[in-house]
């Protein structure tokens, strides 16, 4: 691959996002909440700031930057003392050497469910399903580069903890691009790729990368068909897209998606042969394939497919759910599963709630109509926060949707019975579970609003429990609950 090339718009922005408070100006705040099942607790209030863990190309999870207050109660004694994330960390550093280098995303060797790196472990994604046409966004220029905002959008995207995009490679030729969307020479898929093109995508994407977003880099979008070979991959088809995957496999985030919407143009012999073709090129970054609006996966049994990016056009986080659940339980482990695309998503309090219904469901999520530019930064930032609750509770590899061992109603739990929960509740005062096994959990909540966190331990004595949510909180609230 060719060294990276950054703008030096991207540079200005990313190096003034280095400098600045990585803890924001949110005081930390002590929750004074008892746990009703807990013989003794310790709470630690902490405040949404930089991500804490982030997937790049040069680092792993990391503590938080800001101070954090730990309160201690037992009986009816209690102790306080604060601590300075800062120099525990630095001390660790110092001791333990440099972070070992993280491996590229593949599919996870234990769980084909989910994606990991080695020295990160499992990866959650949850991001922006657009812009589809992010490659050719802006002027065409003499060589066929853009003179486009790529750029800013990667800054705005990249400290928000969203991290996905979602665009595609070819939109000429049938798609829903123009003409010039794609990479060829003069636009004729006859002349080969265009090297100016590739070296500007190269830097995009390296970007990308490096702020720990995952490009889901499709080849086609749908309908586009540039070779007209029916069901066959023909030479110069295996040639274009070996070179294409050629140029990008190094890159440590990326995931292949054969074509948008594939049945529209492209019969699935055609699928699994340019997917065997990606395969070949690149042993290690996951492939998937998009389809029509359905739950049935039509490449379950392809050994070169790990992904099923699911289109599901239903109007309410309860079907979202109900239908993610039925695709989960199809696919038994055995493929990942990304919710890439429903219609009408909305905003707010309904991106967040559908989100959590798809994540606490068993499928990544990407968001149809994120366009990054008119996106509010708060939605960027809401999948931020579930992406590192998810992150830091890297069980749910073992978890599945269980809203029956749910003690509060209406809440998604997804869950490891007796060792480990993912909560998303919202119109309540406290949240429970059942399937414990008795002993002691380390419990961490989280404000998907605001991404607040507080921390606590409680020892529980029977197969349930219910605690109450942080005061400070606002109406919506996500647990994680782990046996310790």
């Amino acid at each position: 691959m060719d060294s990276t090339r950054l703008s030096p718009a991207l540079l200005l922005v990313l190096l003034a996002g280095a400098c600045a408070d990585p803890t924001g100006e949110s005081a930390t705040e002590t929750s004074d909440a008892t746990l009703s099942t807990s013989a003794a607790t310790a709470t630690t209030v902490t405040t949404a700031g930089t991500s804490s863990a982030s997937a790049g190309s040069t680092g792993g999870d990391s503590d938080s930057d800001s101070d954090s207050t730990t309160a201690t109660t037992t009986g009816a004694s209690t102790s306080t003392s604060t601590t300075d994330a800062t120099s525990t960390t630095d001390a660790e550093t110092s001791t333990t050497g440099p972070e070992p280098e993280l491996g590229p995303l593949r599919v996870d060797p234990q769980h084909p469910a989910w994606l990991s790196r080695d020295n990160y472990g499992p990866m959650f994604i949850c991001g922006p399903g657009d812009p589809e046409g992010f490659l050719f966004r802006g002027a065409l220029l003499g060589d066929g580069t853009r003179d486009g905002d790529q750029d800013a959008l990667i800054a705005k995207l990249a400290p928000t903890g969203a991290n996905a995009i979602y665009f595609q490679a070819v939109r000429s030729h049938g798609g829903d691009g123009d003409a010039t969307h794609n990479p060829f020479l003069g636009n004729d898929p006859k002349n080969g790729l265009n090297p100016a093109v590739l070296d500007q995508w190269e830097g995009w994407l390296t970007a990308l990368s490096d702020a720990g977003v995952v490009p889901f880099f499709f080849i086609y979008d749908d309908s586009a068909d540039p070779w007209k070979t029916g069901a066959q991959v023909s030479a110069a088809e295996a040639e274009f897209v070996g070179q294409l995957v050629d140029r990008f496999a190094d890159l440590p985030l990326l995931v292949w998606v054969v074509a948008e919407e594939y049945g529209e143009v492209l019969p699935p012999a055609r699928v699994s042969g340019i997917a065997a073709v990606i395969r070949e090129h690149d042993p290690v970054h996951p492939i998937g394939v998009h389809q029509n609006h359905g739950l049935g996966f039509d490449f379950a049994a392809d050994p070169n497919i790990d992904e099923f990016a699911i289109q599901y056009n239903v109007g309410s986080a309860a079907e979202l759910r109900a239908g993610v659940t039925q695709a989960f339980t199809a696919a038994a482990g055995a493929y990942n599963l990304n919710l890439s695309e429903a219609a009408d998503w909305g905003s707010g309090a309904t991106h967040r709630r559908k989100s959590w219904a798809v994540a606490t469901a068993g499928a990544y999520v990407m968001v149809l109509g994120m366009d990054i530019a008119s996106t509010p930064e708060a939605d960027l930032e809401a999948c931020g926060h579930l992406v590192d609750l998810f992150e830091a509770t890297p069980e749910f590899v073992t978890m599945a949707p269980r809203d029956d061992l749910g003690l509060t109603p209406g809440s998604y739990v997804f869950a490891a019975p007796g060792d480990a929960y993912l909560v998303y509740a919202s119109g309540s005062q406290s949240v429970g579970v059942g399937g414990l096994t008795p002993g002691s959990y380390a419990l961490r909540w989280l404000d998907p609003a605001t991404g607040a966190i507080v921390e606590a331990a409680a020892d529980v004595a029977e197969n349930q429990a219910t605690w109450p949510k942080p005061a400070e909180f606002g109406d919506e609230v996500a647990l994680a609950v782990v046996r310790q």
